[in-house]
C-alpha cells in the first residue's frame, strides 16, 4: 500500500505540510497548541505551515468562542485541486513549449537519476515512426519490470513503430527478442555497456543498474555521429 504521506509529499506538499494534513485528518478539528502537542514543529513554524496549507486549499479554519479551530479539508478535493492544477497547465503550455524552442540551442544535454524520467523518454519513442539502439544486454526487464516491458513491446507493434536494434552474440542464446524488433547480430566481442537509442535528431543513453541513469542529448551534429556509427555496424551485423 502506498504511503500517504510519501504522495502527498509527490502532489507537492513539504514533509511538514503532509505531516499537519494528516493530523488534522485524523483528529478532526485542532487548535495550534493540540497540534504542536501531536508533531514536533515549532509553534512559530505551525502558523506559517497552516497558512500555506490554506492558501493551497487544503485546511480552513473555524472560531469556536475564543478559540481558533484548524480542520482539514475532504480527501477527495486534492483531486479538483490537481485537475485544477492540470487545466493551469495546460493554458500555458503552448507559452512553455515556445520558451523550449527559443532555448533550445543552448539546452544540449539532460540528465535523468530516477525511473520516472527515464520511463517517460522510453514512452515517448512508442509514439514516433521509427528509431535505432545498441541494446545492452536487457537492463530494461530487469529495471522496469517484465509486465512493463511487455507492455512497451505490444505498444510499438500497434503503433507500427520501425525499429531497429543491434545486438550482442553473447547473449543469443539466453534472450528472447520480442517480434517488435528489427534485430540483427553483432560479434560477442561486440558487448554495449549501456543501451543507446537514436531517435528525432535525440539520443538517449541508458546506464543500467539498482538506480539507472539516462542522459538525453540534443543536436543533429552529435545525432548523426551516432547514426553514421549505426549504419555501419548495421552492415556489418548478421542477421
Amino acid at each position: 500500500m502506498l504511503e500517504a504521506k510519501k504522495v502527498l509529499q509527490e502532489f507537492g506538499l513539504t514533509e511538514n505540510e503532509a505531516q499537519v494534513y494528516l493530523i488534522l485528518l485524523r483528529l478532526g478539528s485542532a487548535t495550534a497548541s493540540e497540534i504542536v502537542e501531536k508533531t514536533s514543529i515549532h509553534r512559530i513554524n505551525l502558523y506559517d505551515i497552516l497558512e500555506r496549507l490554506q492558501e493551497k486549499g487544503l485546511v480552513s479554519f473555524v472560531i469556536l468562542g475564543k478559540r481558533k479551530a484548524y480542520e482539514a479539508v475532504e480527501p477527495k478535493n486534492i483531486l479538483e485541486l490537481e485537475d485544477e492544477r492540470r487545466k493551469s497547465i495546460l493554458e500555458i503550455l503552448p507559452q512553455l513549449e515556445g520558451e523550449r524552442k527559443l532555448s533550445k540551442q543552448k539546452q544540449e544535454a539532460t540528465i535523468f537519476k530516477d525511473k520516472r524520467g527515464i520511463k517517460n523518454i522510453v514512452d515517448e519513442l512508442t509514439k514516433v515512426k521509427e528509431f535505432d539502439f545498441f541494446a545492452s544486454g536487457w537492463g530494461f526487464a530487469k529495471a522496469f519490470g517484465q509486465e512493463y516491458s511487455d507492455i512497451w513491446h505490444e505498444k510499438l507493434k500497434v503503433n507500427k513503430v520501425k525499429v531497429r536494434c543491434l545486438l550482442s552474440k553473447k547473449f543469443k542464446e539466453t534472450l528472447k527478442v520480442p517480434e517488435s524488433l528489427n534485430y540483427r547480430w553483432l560479434p560477442s566481442e561486440f558487448v554495449f555497456p549501456s543501451t543507446t537509442l537514436l531517435f528525432q535528431d535525440k539520443i538517449f543513453i541508458i546506464m543500467w543498474g539498482s538506480e539507472p541513469i539516462g542522459i538525453l542529448i540534443r543536436g543533429k551534429e552529435v545525432y548523426d555521429s551516432y547514426k553514421q556509427f549505426f549504419e555501419l555496424l548495421w552492415k556489418l551485423a548478421k542477421k
